[in-house]
């Protein structure tokens, strides 16, 4: 998107901290996360050293999909308060250097929002255009269409004869981008929440708006919904309603090619600031277990960095548990955590791009450890524990997959300190705390030099403080196994040397005869040295600066 000035947009060198609100700090002692709450930890938020906040969903809501079921954009759900805390929390971060980005759904609403309890009336009612509707199909719903949690994509309302189409649950029905005032509708609330002092916005779910106008039954489920083409005109309509208040966007667009990256970030013609890309989070391969493929990471991170000047945000932790032993002890287990952690933080932010941590990510929070069904709250994880039993899975293995890769992994509360429920709340929380937070939490790791913590607080400052992590050109020097990840940051005949083992095996790195290693500046191993041929232990993370001769092949 265009910027009118000769200066980098404020996002370009920042990094953004993502706050999953329903789980971050519960004020109000109900064992629900709260603005209030947020607003009591901002000291905390701003010790990391972030740019601005990336809220996940808090407006009025069902919570069917934890927010993400929208019944009105323009008021707090209840459970975190009131309108003014939110307003207060804007100024608040502001007065701190801390911009605030909001999570924005578009492509869908609530059941409960009152455009769709309008248009499922009649097919006159001025707001039944407003969402996706077919007649019936020899009785059947009109074509083959899924949902991506499972099931057809279309629901029957009897109140007009019709069925409607929503991609997500039930509750979710989609909007209608086809229909002009669907898109003059969304455009006055983003007005409403710029004049209230909001940043700018993550657009879930964008890639979507676009259905298949034909209606016909498809071959792959990415045909009727995702990057349909045509979407290029919504979303080209869509990107001026940012540019009046310099509104800084973060298209969600999971599919995408890095073909198509250019064209949704282009600085003078694209719709968005940036993107999230998905490869290498295997997104359509949800419940799937196993060890990370380093091999694959490289490739899929690469293709990104090279193919296009975007985001490397994710939106969700970066978590790996690999231990090597078959029953670890809880030591060897916290040194795991704590290592992979580190590792997987260096590779992730010294990238190009625009960084995101996501709550906890900081701490080295991990995966959930619950198991039984009843634990998780995520209405995703609902249907796979169903649809796995209907079709004879062992709970065993269903309790596997959902330990490994639910979205309630990323929903546990932060874990702030070694009391009851984590520091978190005094009461119960709305999901279970990870029964690890005594090992692992902010106020233990506060005052050690040594702690995840205070290792992302050092990424932080290097990334954001150095020209070269903020501008430098990317070059993967390819390792080709199954271990490491190794990259160059480089100006100016010099550069960073990052060097990760994203493994539970030990390794070796011999450091190409053009670089000459100058300074070990971080790592998270204390026996690390400034040797040419680097061993590294597993989960090590070493960051060399160096200068280099590059010799033309």
């Amino acid at each position: 998107m265009n910027q009118s000035s000769s200066q980098p947009p404020w996002w370009q060198n920042a990094i953004g901290y993502q706050i999953y609100p329903k789980s971050f700090y519960d004020s109000n002692q109900d064992g629900v996360g709260d603005i209030q709450g947020i607003i009591e930890k901002i000291p905390y938020i701003k010790s990391l050293g972030v740019n601005f906040v990336w809220l996940s969903p808090f407006f009025a809501s069902p919570n069917v999909d934890n927010g993400y079921d929208v019944s009105n954009y323009e008021q707090i759900d209840p459970q975190y308060g009131k309108l003014a805390d939110v307003f207060e929390m804007i100024t608040k971060f502001h007065d701190k250097g801390i911009k605030v980005v909001f999570d924005l759904v578009i492509n869908h609403t609530s059941d409960q929002h009152h455009w769709f309890e309008e248009a499922k009336k009649s097919q006159n009612n001025p707001y039944h255009d407003f969402y996706i509707w077919k007649k019936p199909v020899a009785g059947k719903a009109p074509n083959n269409w899924q949902s991506l949690f499972g099931g057809s994509a279309w629901e029957y309302n009897p109140q007009t004869d019709e069925y409607y189409y929503h991609l997500f649950a039930k509750q979710q029905p989609d909007l209608n981008w086809e229909n002009p005032r669907v898109h003059q509708a969304v455009s006055e609330i983003i007005d409403w929440w710029a004049s209230h002092g909001v940043d700018g916005f993550r657009l879930d779910a964008i890639s979507h708006l676009k259905k298949l106008q034909t209606f016909a039954d498809v071959d792959q489920p990415d045909e009727a919904m995702n990057d349909v083409a045509g979407i290029d005109d919504f979303l080209q309509e869509l990107s001026d309603d940012f540019k009046p208040d310099h509104l800084m966007t973060v298209g969600e667009a999971g599919g995408v090619p890095v073909s198509r990256a250019q064209q949704w970030v282009d600085e003078q013609h694209g719709y968005f600031n940036m993107i999230f890309q998905f490869d290498h989070v295997s997104f359509w391969e949800k419940f799937t277990v196993g060890q990370v493929d380093v091999a694959q990471l490289r490739a899929a991170l690469t293709r990104w960095q090279n193919g296009w000047q975007i985001t490397a945000g994710t939106p969700y932790s970066l978590k790996i548990m690999i231990f090597p032993e078959p029953s670890p002890t809880l030591a060897t287990i916290l040194i795991t955590v704590k290592k992979s952690a580190q590792a997987l933080g260096m590779m992730y932010l010294l990238m190009k791009g625009t960084p995101f941590v996501y709550q906890g990510q900081e701490l080295g929070m991990t995966n959930v450890s619950f198991d039984h069904i009843d634990q998780f709250r995520d209405l995703d994880s609902k249907h796979f524990y169903q649809e796995k039993l209907a079709a004879g899975w062992p709970v065993a293995k269903i309790m596997t997959s959902l330990r490994a890769k639910s979205r309630d992994n990323a929903r546990t509360p932060m874990q702030w300190s070694t009391s009851k429920f984590a520091g978190f709340s005094h009461t119960q929380p709305w999901i279970e705390v990870n029964s690890n937070y005594p090992e692992i939490n902010v106020a233990d790791q506060q005052p050690s030099p040594q702690s995840t913590l205070n290792f992302y607080r050092q990424l932080i400052d290097l990334r954001l403080t150095d020209e070269t992590l903020l501008s430098g050109q990317y070059h993967l020097i390819d390792t080709h196994d199954h271990q490491l990840y190794v990259y160059t940051r480089e100006a100016n005949n010099s550069g960073y040397l990052v060097v990760t083992n994203l493994s539970d095996q030990p390794a070796e790195f011999q450091v190409p005869d053009q670089f000459k290693l100058t300074n070990l500046v971080l790592s998270n191993d204390p026996a690390a040295a400034l040797d040419s041929l680097i061993a590294l232990k597993p989960w090590a993370a070493n960051l060399y600066m160096y200068m280099y001769e590059r010799k033309n092949s």
